[in-house]
């Protein structure tokens, strides 16, 4: 009886150690939030610039590139999740902007939350550039497209006091111009419950083979 308790017992172990194993898989490749047609055209602001986003699948934060000093993540409009410093290059009027990835300490955000991402310089003290884009062309300016695991897109202006507005006469608009800005590299957390639960059916088809092989 002790043998077959033990037995069980070291079945769930195993068990949950698969388990706990496939929660911890790593994201598989890495992406870029906005891809882009360089140069864009340029453009100057005392406030910050960024845009909103909410992400499709469950991201991790890898990698960041901006126009300024600092890259600041917000949960909604007013929680400041993380700030990054960015040491450049910024960009430039004909280059576009910066096409090189900082790598940053992993930053998760979560599916189906709304998220914003701002390009500054640090408490607001100087100008920082950006470059305007249309989506897939828009206005005859050159082309951005966010990634498909970014959805509800949209540009805004942060001021030091922390409000966010439109940088458009429209906020329509928000959606079919981007002011880059802050972009980043993600990648995309794997979802485990499937794998998961497989791995819990195996664990326990092993706990009742040791079980009917006890009893017989």
């Amino acid at each position: 009886m002790t043998i077959r308790l033990l037995r069980e017992v070291a079945g769930v172990v195993v068990c949950m150690t698969l388990l706990v194993s496939a929660e911890r898989l790593p994201a598989q490749g890495t992406l870029q939030a906005i891809s882009f047609t360089p140069p864009g055209v340029a453009g100057f602001t005392t406030n910050g610039v960024g845009w909103s986003f909410v992400p499709a699948s469950d991201l991790l934060v890898t990698g960041i590139s901006a126009t300024g000093p600092q890259v600041s993540f917000w949960q909604g409009a007013d929680q400041l999740l993380a700030a990054y410093a960015y040491t450049g290059p910024y960009g430039s009027i004909p280059t576009g902007p910066s096409t090189s990835f900082q790598s940053v300490p992993p930053l998760f955000l979560s599916a189906g939350q709304t998220y914003f991402v701002s390009a500054q310089s640090s408490n607001f003290s100087a100008q920082v550039g950006f470059f305007y884009f249309g989506r897939n062309g828009a206005g005859g300016l050159t082309p951005f497209v966010p990634s498909s695991d970014i959805t509800d897109f949209a540009s805004y202006y942060l001021s030091p006091s922390g409000g966010w507005s439109s940088p458009f006469g429209q906020t329509s608009d928000n959606v079919n111009y981007a002011l880059l800005g802050p972009n980043f590299q993600y990648q995309v957390v794997p979802e485990p419950s499937s794998f998961g639960l497989i791995l819990i059916g195996v664990g326990m088809c092993w706990i009742r083979r040791f079980t009917y092989d006890d009893a017989t």
